[in-house]
């Protein structure tokens, strides 16, 4: 069997996040009828966690035709100094297990998996009509996710939130060709952000709550993506109790990273507070929104199986 290697460049040119909506609302399907396994190693190699992380994430699901391992690392000098991230994604024969490619993606289909998570999220819980979206941090995910949001309910404002205005306007320089018609402009305030938006999108790495439950109103949904491991908390506890319905990727992920686990730890929360998964949610197994005055809240960790589903697409998309 000849391996394949794909350049970031070619899934860049070939893919994009509105091709795996779909295939990753399957695999979640699949993953939440317990068809998959989705591992997940994380590793601090600098002197600090802040420095950087390596994710190493597995992926297989009963019935494809590949398997996936995939190494996500993520250091802050790559991101202060503008340059992407490395990273690979390895394709195995499910029959076999021979090594079918190797896509060089360097976090994008990383990236665009997690827009398509987010854009199914939007088509769950979001409001069926909205006005203004906000989203907290300047980041690569505050990037994807106002467009995956958009894509799935229009909206005619974008507030962002960030520490560092000159992140900011290059955000609002870099959205705008992507959110046509949408008024986008910088709130410094974290509370009014909250308030004045119908859907909040929190995308950044704090270790400390930003959003105060005291500040949500009937309504709102928010889809909740920084905090991806056990160090990291973007909700603070009155979030989850004021919320209607709450829906992650995976409950045992959840069990034991991000805001979800901050707050079982410290017995804030129970377990009760998770209505369910995504997958249950787009199989029609459980209900997502159900009344236009619900708080609810989608917070994903990120599962091996939606690496999968990028990179069945990406081959099929290249002919390979």
């Amino acid at each position: 069997m000849t391996m394949q290697w794909v350049s970031v460049d070619a899934l860049r040119k070939t893919v994009g996040f509105e091709d795996l909506i779909e295939p990753v609302g399957q695999v979640f399907q699949e993953f939440s009828a317990g068809l998959a396994e989705s591992g997940l190693v994380a590793m601090f190699p600098g002197a600090t966690q802040e420095l950087g992380d390596v994710y190493v994430k597995t992926g297989s699901i009963r019935g494809h035709a590949v398997y996936i391992v995939k190494v996500s690392p993520w250091f802050a000098i790559n991101s202060a100094q503008g340059r992407s991230q490395g990273g690979f994604i390895a394709v195995f024969d499910a029959l076999t297990g021979y090594t079918h490619a190797i896509l060089a993606e360097e976090h994008y289909l990383s990236d665009i998996r997690t827009a398509a998570a987010g854009a199914l999220a939007a088509r769950a819980l979001a409001p069926a009509t909205m006005r203004t979206a906000a989203v907290f941090g300047t980041g690569v995910q505050a990037f994807w996710q106002p467009r995956a949001l958009y894509r799935e309910r229009h909206f005619e404002e974008l507030l962002i939130w960030g520490r560092d205005p000159r992140k900011v306007e290059e955000l609002i320089e870099r959205l705008a060709p992507h959110l046509p018609g949408v008024r986008i402009r910088s709130e410094s305030s974290l509370e009014t952000a909250v308030l004045s938006a119908d859907v909040l999108l929190t995308t950044t790495s704090t270790r400390a709550p930003l959003i105060r439950g005291e500040w949500l109103r009937p309504g709102q949904h928010i889809t909740a993506i920084g905090a991806d491991d056990a160090t990291k908390c973007e909700l603070d506890a009155q979030c989850f109790l004021r919320a209607d319905r709450l829906i992650v990727d995976s409950v045992e992920a959840a069990k034991a990273n991000g805001d979800i686990y901050r707050h079982l730890s410290s017995g804030s929360i129970t377990l009760e507070r998770v209505h369910g998964e995504i997958g249950d949610v787009l199989s029609g197994h459980l209900k997502g929104r159900t009344d236009a005055n619900e708080i609810t809240i989608a917070k994903f960790i990120g599962l091996g199986v939606q690496d999968l589903a990028a990179a069945e697409t990406s081959l099929s998309m290249l002919g390979q």
